[in-house]
């Protein structure tokens, strides 16, 4: 028998379990889809409770008192906050209208409870302190938000001269600037990452390079990449190498990480000053002077 019957046999042999195991594979896979289906039925209702109790109460309240609240704030708060609120990564999860509810919710919430202790004990000082944490309800929002901006944005600048060198090695290895972007976007998931990200759907969605660029720098609010924006800008309407400018911007960001470096650790002696005399001399002076303090006790 001819050598290519056999080599024909053996190809139909070793197909047919790999054609039963791609059948039966799609039918195990709608079998269970259909089993998931009749024995998952979830309802409206349990649904909704299946949310936290943030989601299904506090949250709508917030929004709802903002809506309402809105336009007795001043001209611009509300793009304001929405700006500060996509420097801290929260675009698309709370809303300057869920901020000002909280505002007004917090202080309220705050107040009532203080109030019971001032009506128990009517005191000057229980007065202020209730006071107090009332602007301090009025004012957490505000802080939390920006605190968080601020924390990111620190996360953006550390990562940023990692980010530039992947993305220098990327294009030089031949990849488009597009596709080297979406490389680090699935790589990496850090607040940077997920700016890129967002600034690829900016991008695929119609928007030019450019105006991709300026919402990426806006958004953030880090000078670092401000300028790592505005470098990209030039060089594209000089029509000067990506790769070198990648590379030269990788180099003066790591030497800008490393100038902050030196400049923190410079800092500390200066930070360690209060700690020191507020917490370590008290103790320290307290074990050399106590046993000289209580042999001069007992000897007078």
């Amino acid at each position: 028998m001819p050598i290519v019957v056999w080599l024909a046999a053996a190809a139909l042999a070793a197909s047919a379990p790999i054609g039963w195991w791609a059948v039966a594979g799609d039918r195990q896979v709608a079998r269970r889809v259909n089993r998931n289906l009749v024995t998952y039925n979830l309802t409206m209702r349990e649904a909704v409770l299946d949310r936290s109790a943030s989601e299904r109460f506090i949250a709508p309240l917030a929004r709802g008192l903002g809506d309402r609240l809105l336009r007795f704030t001043p001209v611009g708060w509300s793009r304001a906050q929405a700006t500060q609120l996509a420097r801290a990564g929260l675009t698309g999860r709370i809303t300057p209208e869920q901020v000002l509810g909280a505002k007004v919710i917090a202080p309220l919430l705050t107040g009532a409870v203080l109030a019971l202790r001032v009506v128990s004990a009517p005191t000057a000082a229980n007065m202020l302190l209730a006071l107090a944490f009332t602007a301090m309800a009025f004012f957490m929002p505000d802080l939390l938000v920006r605190a968080k901006a601020d924390r990111r944005a620190d996360e953006v600048t550390r990562s940023l001269p990692d980010v530039l060198d992947q993305l220098t090695i990327s294009v030089e290895a031949g990849l488009g600037f597009e596709a080297a972007l979406a490389r680090i976007v699935q790589t990496d998931s850090g607040p940077l990452a997920q700016e890129l990200g967002r600034m690829l759907q900016d991008i695929q969605l119609g928007a030019r390079r450019v105006d991709a660029l300026d919402a990426l720098a806006r958004r953030s609010g880090v000078d670092d990449l401000r300028s790592v924006v505005l470098a990209l800008r030039q060089a594209e309407s000089l029509g000067a190498p990506l790769a070198g400018t990648l590379r030269t911007l990788a180099l003066e960001m790591r030497e800008k990480r490393r100038f902050r470096a030196e400049e923190r650790a410079h800092q500390l002696p200066v930070k360690m000053i209060f700690p020191l005399g507020l917490c370590i001399m008290p103790a320290l002076m307290i074990v050399i002077l106590g046993p000289a303090i209580i042999s001069y006790l007992r000897l007078f």
